[in-house]
């Protein structure tokens, strides 16, 4: 009777995520069996909520390089009926944040409009689109996951460091914090074709501090792919949950920097690896 019963038995589809949040959680668990076309549309989902939320289907569809099919497509993959289901759930966390996102949208606004160039103009740009980064970074930076983080670094025998191109100099700088407060540290960047020899001493023992954003350095994936073979800890700092390393890091601290001009910042990165530095600083005390 039991298997009779067990057999007619028929699976609830799961729940449709209710926040932004859910829904890049699931787009991540599922990144692997996207399509190529599907992944371009959660990429561009991951990296642009404002758009989703204020532009239009066709207007979404051009910028994420697809057919608007394409995103009819990726939300009923998800479970919904439509994209515009997809696009409430981004309006409403701008009902929730008002201000933060209302500020970012009056940004990009304002920068891609038109006139005179002048260098009190970028600065003012710069400026005003860097308080904005801060400003985000501080809302997604989750407490737990930032004081794990710390603590890995506690706990750690030595750190070794992995930034290249555009985030070289965010490497660097931990690096001479770290060595300020006594701890042994270690960059790994590739000069010279020695990122091999740079990370041969990774153990089990030590902490990976990987800082990389799209598109993802070799160097970097190499040192990530090391560490986790040699069983040390991974820190990621990354601009988007959908980089591949977040898959293997045990810690993850996503960065979305201001985007001004064309022209990315390096400002909440470098507020984040000096608020890593800091807190290992007080918690070794």
């Amino acid at each position: 009777m039991s298997s009779a019963l067990s057999s007619t038995q028929t699976l609830e589809p799961p729940a449709l995520p209710q926040t932004v949040e859910a829904l890049h959680a699931l787009i991540v668990a599922q990144q692997p069996n996207l399509s190529a076309r599907l992944k371009l549309v959660a990429v561009y989902l991951v990296e642009h909520p404002q758009q989703i939320a204020f532009n239009t289907l066709a207007e979404i569809a051009e910028k994420a390089g697809v057919h608007a099919s394409t995103l009819v497509r990726f939300a009923n993959y998800f479970g919904f009926d439509g994209f515009s289901e997809v696009q409430r759930l981004y309006k409403n966390q701008i009902i929730d944040h008002p201000s933060n996102y209302r500020e970012r949208i009056s940004q990009l606004k304002k920068v891609d409009g038109t006139g005179e160039v002048t260098p009190t103009l970028l600065l003012h740009d710069f400026a005003e689109g860097n308080s904005l980064a801060l400003g985000l970074l501080q809302q997604q930076i989750k407490p737990e996951v930032l004081n794990q983080a710390v603590q890995a670094l506690a706990t750690a025998t030595e750190v070794f460091i992995c930034g290249v191109r555009r985030m070289y100099p965010a490497a660097v700088y931990m690096d001479y914090t770290l060595s300020q407060i006594d701890v042994r540290c270690h960059v790994v960047d590739g000069q010279g074709s020695m990122a091999p020899e740079q990370m041969k001493w990774i153990s089990a023992d030590s902490v990976l501090v990987a800082i990389t954003f799209n598109p993802y350095a070799k160097t970097t994936t190499e040192a990530v792919h090391f560490a986790r073979d040699k069983g040390a800890k991974i820190i990621l700092i990354t601009d988007s949950e959908l980089c591949p390393h977040t898959q293997v890091a045990d810690h993850v601290l996503i960065v979305r920097e201001a985007d001004v001009r064309g022209f990315r910042s390096l400002n909440s990165t470098l507020c984040l690896v000096q608020t890593l530095c800091v807190a290992l600083g007080y918690a070794r005390q």
